[in-house]
């Protein structure tokens, strides 16, 4: 089992995972049914696809450092609930979540496992990425608030940590193209961030 200090050190690297969407019948006759949310709609359409794999290309942006720092690599999904972030360059990593495990390995060292439901914090992260492709609105407003604009062809979805959160991250947003996530930029608490480009399905 790894101890809180050496999970919070794998927050980076689940920030570069570098992770979505009812209308309800009308009871008065001649009454139309209010639209759906638009964030509940986008996370349906997300949920809709049972696996992916794309490339990805990752930049973060550190203050304490001269120049960004880039990556890249494969991104696969398959439901329920499996993540796979592939980092083939500058160097090899491997990050895993299955249920509630967690695992990360760089080149051939061995991996780290780490048991998320031990870890709140980590385990909310992992779910601004898997619960949108598992379409599981419900666990994204279990540590977010949601704000949605645009239109299910594109849109833009806000995620705004609640407390217990906000200390690591303070905001998350998703750029999407119809049932598909194509930016993901996450902004951490101290001001340093993380962009991932997601190209279309291999």
């Amino acid at each position: 089992m790894m101890d809180h200090k050496r999970a919070r050190s794998l927050v980076p690297a689940l920030l570069a995972l570098s992770m979505c969407w009812v209308a309800r019948s009308a009871h008065a006759q001649g009454v139309q049914p209010p639209a759906p949310d638009l964030a509940d709609t986008i996370i349906a359409r997300i949920g809709m696809v049972p696996a992916r794999h794309n490339t990805f290309h990752e930049s973060r942006h550190i203050a304490a450092l001269t120049h960004d720092l880039s990556s890249s690599g494969e991104l696969i999904y398959a439901r329920p609930g499996h993540v796979q972030k592939i980092t083939h360059a500058p160097r090899p990593e491997t990050l895993i979540v299955q249920g509630t495990t967690l695992s990360l390995a760089r080149g051939q060292g061995p991996a780290r496992v780490v048991d998320l439901s031990h870890h709140a914090q980590l385990a909310a992260l992992v779910e601004a990425i898997r619960a949108p492709l598992d379409g599981d609105i419900t666990a994204l407003r279990h540590d977010y608030t949601l704000a949605a604009q645009g239109d299910v062809a594109h849109w833009t979805l806000q995620l705004t940590p609640l407390p217990a959160m906000a200390r690591y991250v303070r905001t998350i947003t998703i750029d999407g193209q119809n049932n598909a996530m194509t930016v993901i930029r996450v902004v951490q608490a101290n001001g340093d961030t993380q962009v991932m480009r997601i190209d279309p399905s291999t």
